[in-house]
């Protein structure tokens, strides 16, 4: 589940326009706002504090960096590296360092309301979800997926350039996974290789099949 969010989280976010020079006072005015801004954007790179807060088993806080790309591409680095997810946009690998394992999936695509789906489509925000304002300073939305999906809402929080602050996922069983990022940066050039991942020597490597 935990993995699924961390992707399934996001995809491909995203030079900035200039910052607005006031608050949007309504919910079009954000949505314009915020797809004007990141029409143009096609890589976001950022670090990153996960919280997944579940009522049975408690809060589970990691750390690391994170780099997303158009479309569907993305790499999230927990720590110095002990877990990675990296997708290609068709292909998915989740590695494991304690266990030297690395699970392979095929056919990924973004799911609706995740992390990356939902950084890859701040320019279609009006067209995905159904959009409520929360509050203008700083802009908070509420994002219904329109169709159905792997989660209920995402709320999120930009700053005065609407650069990306957090994100809160709550999925279909009431877990809330929140994303803080900092030190975000747009379009850095960034080559496709850094989306393929390299198997470790010696690593055990799981075909997990179609997603």
């Amino acid at each position: 589940m935990m993995a699924r969010t961390a992707l399934s989280l996001a995809l491909s976010l995203l030079i900035p326009a200039a910052a607005m020079a006031d608050s949007p006072a309504t919910v079009e005015e954000a949505i314009a706002a915020v797809e004007a801004k990141y029409s143009d954007v096609n890589v976001m790179n950022a670090q990153f504090v996960q919280t997944v807060r579940n009522p049975m088993f408690g809060d589970d806080v990691q750390s690391g960096e994170v780099t997303l790309a158009r479309p569907s591409k993305m790499r999230w680095n927990f720590g110095d590296g002990a877990r990675q997810f990296v997708t290609n946009g068709s292909t998915m690998w989740i590695y494991t360092q304690a266990e030297n394992q690395v699970i392979q999936y095929d056919g990924f695509t973004a799911t609706a309301g995740g992390a990356e789906s939902l950084l890859s489509s701040l320019d279609t925000l009006d067209e995905l979800y159904n959009v409520s304002l929360v509050s203008s300073d700083p802009t908070v939305l509420t994002l219904e997926p329109k169709d159905e999906g792997q989660f209920k809402t995402v709320t999120l929080t930009l700053n005065a350039e609407l650069l990306v602050d957090k994100v809160a996922i709550v999925d279909a069983y009431d877990s809330v996974t929140e994303i803080d990022f900092e030190g975000m940066q747009l379009n850095l050039p960034t080559p496709d290789s850094l989306f393929v991942f390299d198997v470790p020597d010696g690593a055990i490597v799981v075909d997990a099949g179609t997603l």
